[in-house]
C-alpha cells in the first residue's frame, strides 16, 4: 500500500513497531506525517503516545482474553489490537464497534482471516469484561504500577520520598495528553501577539507562568505556521526556557548539552547572557541548533562540537556555566512515554556516574565567583542531589548558592534547589546552583 494511503490507524501501528524495535516516538511521528492531513496527524499522535502511556495496562487486558500469548502474536498484531483497546478504554467519540471493526480489517491486510478472527475474538472478549477499576485509596507499589503502566520499581522510591499524594498526581500527569511549547522570539513582538497571530490560524496557546516568552499550544499545529519559518518562535520545554532564569545575568554563558538551543536561545532572548558558547557531543543535534540559530537569528549563540569532558575551552575563565545534564528523563514521561518501559535501576546508577563526572569537568570551567547551573529533567535522587554532594565532597572550592528566581518560579525553589514535578504547565525538572566560592 503506497504511504500517502495509509491511515492514521495504520501508522500508528507502523510507529509503535519502530518504538518496540528501540526507535524514539517523537521522530517516528515526526517521519510518518508525510501525506496526512492535519486532523489525521492529531490522531495519529494521540494513539501512539496514549498506547506507549497505557501499555503495560493494555497488554494485560489483552492477554488475558487471548488463545495467543503476547509474546508469539504475528507481526503487528499486537499493536493494532493496542491501537484499538486504547480508543475503547480512552476515547470516547468512538464507538466500540468502529474501534473492532478497523482493527479486524487492520488485521486482515495484515495477515489474513485467521488474523482477522484472533483480533475479533480478542477484542469482543475484552468488551464482555468490566473496565479495570482504579486503584484504591492506600494502594500499594504494585497497584499503582499496574494501575498506571509505570514500572514498579519508580513508584515504590516515588512513594518512599514523595508520599502517596504526590506519587499519584505524577502518574496522573504522566499519562495525561501533552501540549507542545513555544519559545516566543522578542525580536518579533511580543507573546501576546504572536498568540493573537496563531489563533487567526487555528493554533489555539496560553501563557505559560514559568517563563515570560513561553505558550503551551493546546490545539492546532504550529509547526505549519509561516511565523514558524519566518522565526518568530521556535520549540523549546518550558523547563528549559526557565532554566536560564535561574541563573544570575552575565555577559558570556557556556551552555554544556546545548542542543537543540533552547537554553542558549533562551538566555539570550530573556537577557540573562550576552552572547552564548553553546556545545554539544552530538554532531547531528548541533547541526538542529545551527539550523535553529539561523532562524531565530540569533548570531550570539556560538555552536561548538564538544564532549564535557575534553572541551575545547580553558579552565577558570567564565563567570556563568550551566550544564544540563543527559539524564534518566523520569521527569518527562507524558512527553516520552516509551522511557519508561527502559528505565531501570542499574542505568540510573550509570547515568548518576556520568554526570558526576560531567558536573566535575563542567565545575573547572568556572572562574572565581563564578556560578554554575546543573539540572536534569529526572526526578531520581542519584542523578540530582547525590551528584551535587559527591562533587561538592571533591571539590572544596565549590559550594551551593541559594537560587533568586523570578516571581514566576519562587514557589518551586528551596534555597539552592530547583524542583518542577511534572503537572499541567510542564515536565518534571531539578536543578541546583552553585558557585565558586
Amino acid at each position: 500500500m503506497k504511504r500517502a494511503r495509509l491511515s492514521a490507524r495504520d501508522r500508528a501501528v507502523d510507529v509503535l513497531r519502530e518504538v518496540e524495535r528501540g526507535g524514539r516516538a517523537t521522530s517516528s511521528l515526526a517521519a510518518n506525517a508525510g501525506g496526512l492531513s492535519l486532523r489525521d496527524a492529531d490522531l495519529m499522535r494521540e494513539l501512539v503516545l496514549g498506547v506507549l502511556r497505557w501499555r503495560s495496562a493494555l497488554d494485560r487486558e489483552i492477554a488475558g482474553v487471548s488463545r495467543v500469548p503476547l509474546p508469539k502474536l504475528a507481526p503487528r498484531l499486537r499493536e493494532i489490537l493496542e491501537v484499538s483497546l486504547y480508543q475503547i478504554r480512552h476515547l470516547d467519540r468512538v464507538p466500540h464497534y468502529a474501534a473492532v471493526s478497523e482493527a479486524v480489517s487492520q488485521a486482515r491486510a495484515s495477515g489474513g482471516e485467521g488474523a482477522a478472527r484472533l483480533v475479533n475474538g480478542v477484542l469482543r472478549g475484552v468488551l464482555l469484561l468490566p473496565a479495570p477499576a482504579p486503584p484504591r485509596p492506600g494502594a500499594g507499589a504494585e497497584e499503582l504500577a499496574a494501575a498506571y503502566s509505570h514500572p514498579p520499581f519508580l513508584v515504590e522510591r516515588w512513594l518512599a520520598r514523595f508520599g502517596e499524594e504526590r506519587t499519584r498526581a505524577i502518574l496522573s500527569t504522566d499519562n495525561a495528553p501533552s501540549g507542545l511549547d513555544l519559545m516566543v522570539n522578542p525580536r518579533f513582538g511580543s507573546r501576546e501577539a504572536i498568540a493573537d497571530e496563531l489563533a487567526r490560524e487555528d493554533v489555539r496557546t496560553e501563557p505559560s507562568g514559568l517563563s515570560p516568552l513561553a505558550l503551551t499550544v493546546r490545539s492546532g499545529n504550529p509547526l505549519r505556521s509561516p511565523l514558524f519559518a519566518a522565526g518568530r518562535f521556535t520549540i523549546a520545554d518550558v523547563g528549559s526556557q526557565a532554566l536560564p532564569l535561574l541563573l544570575p545575568p552575565g555577559t558570556e554563558l557556556v551552555d554544556l548539552a546545548a542542543a537543540p538551543g533552547g537554553k542558549s536561545f533562551a538566555a539570550l532572548a530573556l537577557g540573562r547572557a550576552e552572547r552564548t558558547v553553546s556545545i554539544d557531543a552530538s554532531v547531528e543535534r548541533l547541526r538542529r541548533l545551527v539550523d535553529n540559530r539561523l532562524r531565530l537569528g540569533m548570531a550570539r549563540a556560538l555552536p561548538v562540537a564538544g564532549d564535557v569532558r575534553s572541551l575545547p575551552l580553558p579552565d577558570a575563565r567564565f563567570e556563568r556555566v550551566l550544564f544540563d545534564a543527559p539524564c534518566s528523563g523520569t521527569g518527562t514521561l507524558r512527553k516520552n512515554p516509551e522511557i519508561r518501559y527502559r528505565v531501570t535501576p542499574s542505568a540510573i546508577e550509570r547515568l548518576a556516574r556520568s554526570q558526576e563526572e560531567g558536573l566535575a569537568w563542567a565545575a573547572r570551567l568556572l572562574s572565581r565567583a563564578g556560578f554554575l547551573l546543573y539540572s536534569t529533567c529526572s526526578l531520581e535522587e542519584e542523578e540530582n542531589e547525590r551528584v551535587v554532594r559527591r562533587v561538592l565532597e571533591r571539590d572544596p572550592s565549590l559550594e551551593l548558592a541559594p537560587i533568586d528566581a523570578p516571581d514566576g518560579l519562587r514557589p518551586y525553589v528551596d534555597e539552592a534547589r530547583f524542583r518542577l514535578f511534572p503537572d499541567a504547565r510542564a515536565d518534571g525538572f531539578t536543578a541546583h546552583l552553585l558557585r565558586r566560592r
